[in-house]
Order: C-alpha cells, then structure tokens, then sequence
C-alpha cells in the first residue's frame, strides 16, 4: 500500500472519531486533507464528500453541505454505486429542509423512499422516513409528521438502532408539543435524552434537552426550562452548531418573556437573529422577527 494511501486512511479515521464525538468542525478540517488525498472520482474521495456534507449541514454551513452533496452524487452515479447516490440525494434534502425548503425536501425524499424500497435497504428507509418526518413537520402537517415518525421509529427498532430510535422519539417530542400535547412531548424527548446520555451522543443530548427546555416552558414552569435551556446551550457550543444554538436562544429568550424580563428576552432574540442571517435560516428569522414585534408590543 502506498504512502498516500496510508495516510488518506490514517487522517480519514481521525476524522471519523472527531465526526462520532459531534466534533464536526475538527472533522471538517481532516477531512479536507482527506479528500486532497484521494484519487479524483474514487470511492475514497465519494466517503470525503459524503461526510463533508454531513458536517457542513450539522454546522449550518448549508451552501457547502449542499455543493457536498451534489459532488458526491456526481461520483456516485459515475461509479454506479446506486446505495450511495440515493444517500446524497436524502442529504441534500435535509439539507433543504433545514434552509426551510420543505417542498423541495418532501421532493427528494419521495424519490429517495422508493429507490430504498426497490433496493431493500431497511436502514436508509428509516433515516429516509425520520428525514421525512421532520419535513412534514416543518410544512405544518403535523398529523402526517407523527405518522411518519412512527414508521421510522418501527423500522429502526427492528434493526435495533438505538440512535435511530433516539432520533425519532426526539422528532415525536417536537411535532406532539406543536399539536398541543405537552405530556407527549415531555415523555419522548425523556426517553430521547435518556437513550442519548447512554450512547454518548453529544448532538442528541443537546437536541433532547432542548425539547425538553421547551416542553417544560410550555407546561408553565419557566424557571425549570431555563435549566434545560443552559444544559442545551452547553453542548451545542461544544458542536459548533449555529443553527442549533439559535433556535435554543430563541426558544430561552421566549422564557424571559413570558417571566416579563424583557431585556435578557430582547439580547436572546437578537443573539439569534444573528445566527439565523450567518446560516440563511429563513424560518429562523421569521420567528425572531415575530418574538422583536411582541417584545415591542409589550
């Protein structure tokens, strides 16, 4: 094996373990050197891609984990690897949904399903199901959220992915408090956290604790959701996530209000409005500018 066949291997593990640790921004870094490393149109550059775009999207560089994506489904269909085109296509639309294009989302995933289902492959359906979930719960169709959550949830407990079904309880969380139903949302983002802090994952304890900032807030208990908030706010900044970080201000910054402190309310608001204008989060900014208006309001 030569020289710069070792060392693609020995930097792109590095950069798998700094990826698995929610270190996505070293990852990022390693994995540029990576793909310097690879042969151009290979699989090894196709892995370098793939997981660029994964770390760009959980960072909130949406432009790059989208150019990612597209790159690596380029090489994909070139070497005819079907497993992986299909993969950077339920990446890009995630990548979709996050930038609040969830038409364009649904679009993809509805491709992505079948190919999946012509394939066989139980664990891209899943992934693709949750991505799915999470689109129909950004367009406001909550009922067909929680219905597509379950699904997810079901195939991911026959493969025994407990990350998956981490996931799906903590998307279960989010579209049940949307609908009202506050005890729901508390118990599946309990359980979420509960799976999480087994597996170490620190993304999914941030994104638990979050939901469980903001079920807690919605039962009335403010001062409890704060500590949540912090516990959230604490691990995402470890992640670099922008994103992340922004909706867990916002969702603090709605606490204070409700507790009529209006100026620590105000900072988080604009804190967050911030984040949203660097990563072109158009949802984002919509409830930043409704959250200023009420605060002027009062």
């Amino acid at each position: 094996m030569s020289n710069i066949k070792l060392n693609f291997e020995k930097i792109f593990q590095q950069a798998e373990k700094k990826r698995m640790a929610s270190k996505f921004n070293e990852a990022i870094d390693l994995y540029l050197k990576a793909k310097e490393l690879s042969e151009p149109f290979t699989s090894s550059q196709l892995s370098c891609l793939m997981a660029l775009g994964d770390c760009y999207r959980m960072v909130g560089r949406y432009v790059d984990a989208g150019f990612s994506y597209t790159s690596a489904g380029s090489i994909a269909h070139l070497l005819g690897d079907k497993s992986s085109a299909v993969d950077t296509m339920v990446g890009l639309g995630l990548t979709l949904r996050a930038m609040g294009r969830h038409r364009d989302a649904l679009k993809a995933f509805a491709k992505s399903e079948k190919i999946y289902k012509m394939l066989q492959d139980k664990a891209g359906l899943a992934f693709c199901l949750w991505a799915k979930g999470g689109a129909y719960r950004i367009k406001g169709d909550l009922k067909k959220a929680i219905e597509t959550f379950k699904e997810a949830l079901k195939l991911f407990t026959q493969l025994k992915d407990k990350s998956g079904i981490g996931y799906c309880y903590c998307g279960l969380g989010g579209a049940s408090r949307i609908l009202g139903k506050i005890d729901d949302s508390y118990k599946y983002y309990s359980k979420a956290n509960e799976t999480f802090r087994k597996l170490k994952d620190t993304f999914g304890i941030a994104y638990s604790y979050c939901g469980l900032a903001n079920a807690t807030r919605m039962k009335g208990d403010f001062k409890g959701s704060l500590k949540y908030f912090k516990k959230a706010k604490a691990h995402y900044k470890k992640i670099g996530d922008k994103v992340s970080f922004a909706y867990t201000l916002w969702g603090e910054g709605t606490a204070f209000k409700m507790m009529n402190k209006l100026e620590d309310a105000k900072k988080d608001f604009l804190d967050a409005q911030k984040l949203f204008k660097e990563t072109i989060d158009e949802r984002g900014l919509s409830y930043c500018e409704l959250s200023l208006g009420e605060l002027e309001f009062l």
